[in-house]
């Protein structure tokens, strides 16, 4: 009897359809009594979205942060250039007293591909040696 009425149960959760427990024929027994009750399943939510939302700035909204407004994207660099990344930022905080946001590796990358984009009709070249000195580098 108890078997049948998981069963129906458990078919109405796999089915979507919220199901009535059924009343208890006899009194519970210690074992089941420790038990939790089952619980129809919750009806999905939609997956938020990964963009980030359009920027719509009035007078009562405060400014999104810079890095929301951006899209992630994932390089690799060799160990030097990682040490002289942050030696540069930390050197260029320094020297603007802390005016403005914060410097960081990542503000200097953009900046490296906003000026490697301005000269993209130089590059040329089959490899990374080829292009660095196709543009001077």
């Amino acid at each position: 009897m108890a078997r049948q009425q998981l069963g129906r149960l458990l078919d109405a959760v796999e089915r979507g359809v919220p199901a009535e427990a059924p009343a208890p024929t006899s009194a519970p027994s210690p074992a089941s009594a420790s038990l939790p009750a089952p619980r129809a399943a919750a009806p999905k939510k939609a997956a938020p979205s990964k963009k980030p939302a359009p920027r719509t700035e009035t007078a009562t909204e405060p400014e999104q942060p810079l890095y929301l407004a951006l899209t992630r994207k994932e390089t690799r660099l060799r160990s030097d250039q990682i040490s002289a990344l942050g030696e540069l930022a930390r050197g260029l905080n320094r020297a603007k007293k802390g005016r403005g946001p914060r410097i960081t590796d990542n503000t200097l990358i953009r900046v490296a591909v906003d000026i490697l984009l301005e000269r993209a009709d130089q590059l040329q070249g089959d490899d990374e040696t080829a292009l660095r000195r196709s543009v001077a580098l």
